[in-house]
C-alpha cells in the first residue's frame, strides 16, 4: 500500500558550512590559503575533483566582525596572517604539507595601525633579508625586517599614506593593496599601494620613503579594493558607481619618477542597469602561456582579459560562476588558478608545464 510523503523532515538547518571568503594566497605550488569572514583559515591542496577537502583548518584570534583579511606568504614554508587590531601571526610547517601547521611567531604593533588588510614581500638581491611590507586599516603601512626563511621579523619602519580628502564618504583609510614594483634594484625594492581613500603611493624599501602618490581617480566616489602589478605595470579594483564609471584601471609606472600614469579602463559590467557593481578582486595570471588578467565582480561573474605593456585592456571575456557576490582570486603559475566566495573553484588555465 503506497504512503503519502510527508511535507518535510524533522530536521533543522544548522546554516551554510562557510561564510563568505576574505582572501586567498598561494603558500607554495600545490596549496593555497582561504580566509573568511568569521575568523577561520583554511589551507587546500589544489584538486579538480569536487570532493577535495580542506588540508587543516584553523580559526584565529579575529575582532568582532574582521575575518581574516590577510594572507602573505614568506617562503615556501611559512606565511602570516592578519589576527586582530593589534598583532599578525606568522605560520610554518616543518613537514611542508601544511598538515603540522603551528605559530612561529605573533608580530605586535601599536593600536594607530589597525587590523592587517594586504601585504607583500620582498628578497634582496644576495637573499641574506627579507621584508614584509603591510598594508593597515587605519591607513598605515608597517615595514618589518626578517631572515629568508622567515624568522624573527621585527618592525623597522612605519608609513603613514593616508589621503587628506578620500574619495569614499565614509572616510575609510583601507590598504586594501600592496604590488612589488619591477625587481628592485639590489638591496633596494619598490612597492605601490593602494586604499580605500582612493591613493596611489609607491613606497622604497626598506627605509619606507613616500616617493609619489596621487589619486587612481579624481572622480572617484569609491575607493580602492584590489591591485596587483607586474613589472611596471598596475592594475586596480574598484566599485563602478554609475554607467559612466569603470571598475577595472590600467595604469604604467615610470621608475625614473614614480609617476604613475593611467592607460587605460574598462567597465566589467554585465547588467548595465544596476547603480554600481564592485569589482571585488583582480591578479595577473597565464593563459596557455601568455599574460592575461582575472577580476572577479559581485554580479557573480569571473572576467578574464590582457593589457599590453603599455597598459591598453582587452577583453577576452566574461563567465558567471557564483552567485551575486564578489570572490577571492588567486593564481599559481603557470596554470593553476583558484577562485573561493561561499564555495571553491579551481580551474586550469591551459598554461604549458615550465621546465
Amino acid at each position: 500500500m503506497g504512503v503519502a510523503p510527508p511535507a518535510g523532515l524533522p530536521i533543522t538547518s544548522g546554516g551554510q558550512t562557510f561564510v563568505m571568503a576574505q582572501e586567498l594566497a598561494w603558500l607554495d605550488s600545490n596549496h593555497f590559503a582561504v580566509g573568511r569572514w568569521d575568523g577561520s583559515l583554511s589551507i587546500f591542496q589544489f584538486n579538480q575533483a569536487p570532493s577535495a577537502g580542506p588540508v587543516i583548518a584553523k580559526a584565529v584570534n579575529t575582532p568582532a566582525a574582521e575575518g581574516v583579511q590577510m594572507i602573505t606568504p614568506l617562503t615556501s614554508t611559512a606565511f602570516v596572517s592578519s589576527n586582530d587590531a593589534l598583532s599578525m601571526i606568522v605560520w610554518q610547517t616543518s613537514k611542508g604539507d601544511w598538515t603540522d601547521l603551528s605559530v612561529m611567531q605573533t608580530l605586535e604593533y601599536g593600536s594607530m595601525m589597525g587590523v592587517a588588510n594586504s601585504g607583500a614581500t620582498f628578497l634582496t638581491a644576495d637573499g641574506a633579508a627579507l621584508f614584509l611590507i603591510v598594508g593597515h586599516a587605519y591607513g598605515y603601512v608597517t615595514i618589518w625586517q626578517g631572515a629568508p626563511n622567515g624568522c624573527g621579523l621585527t618592525l623597522i619602519e612605519t608609513v603613514n599614506v593616508r589621503s587628506t580628502n578620500p574619495v569614499n564618504p565614509w572616510s575609510l583609510h583601507n590598504v586594501r593593496g600592496i604590488g612589488v614594483i619591477g625587481s628592485g634594484n639590489g638591496e633596494t625594492g619598490y612597492v605601490v599601494t593602494g586604499s580605500e581613500d582612493g591613493d596611489l603611493c609607491v613606497i622604497r624599501i626598506p627605509d619606507g620613503t613616500l616617493l609619489s602618490r596621487q589619486v587612481y581617480n579624481p572622480a572617484a566616489q569609491r575607493g580602492i579594493n584590489s591591485l596587483c602589478t607586474s613589472g611596471l605595470n598596475l592594475l586596480v579594483a574598484n566599485c563602478a558607481v554609475g554607467a559612466a564609471d569603470f571598475n577595472l584601471w590600467s595604469y604604467t609606472i615610470d621608475p625614473a619618477s614614480w609617476t604613475i600614469t593611467k592607460a587605460d579602463a574598462a567597465r566589467l559590467v554585465v547588467d548595465s542597469t544596476k547603480a554600481q557593481v564592485f569589482n571585488f578582486d583582480v591578479i595577473w595570471g597565464e593563459a596557455a602561456g601568455a599574460r592575461c588578467w582575472f577580476s572577479a565582480t559581485e554580479e557573480g561573474y569571473l572576467w578574464m582579459g590582457t593589457a599590453s605593456d603599455g597598459g591598453a585592456l582587452a577583453l577576452i571575456g566574461a563567465q558567471k560562476v557564483t552567485a551575486p557576490l564578489g570572490a577571492a582570486l588567486g593564481m599559481q603559475l603557470p596554470s593553476h588558478l583558484a577562485l573561493v566566495a561561499y564555495d571553491l573553484y579551481e580551474f586550469d588555465t591551459g598554461a604549458p608545464t615550465r621546465s
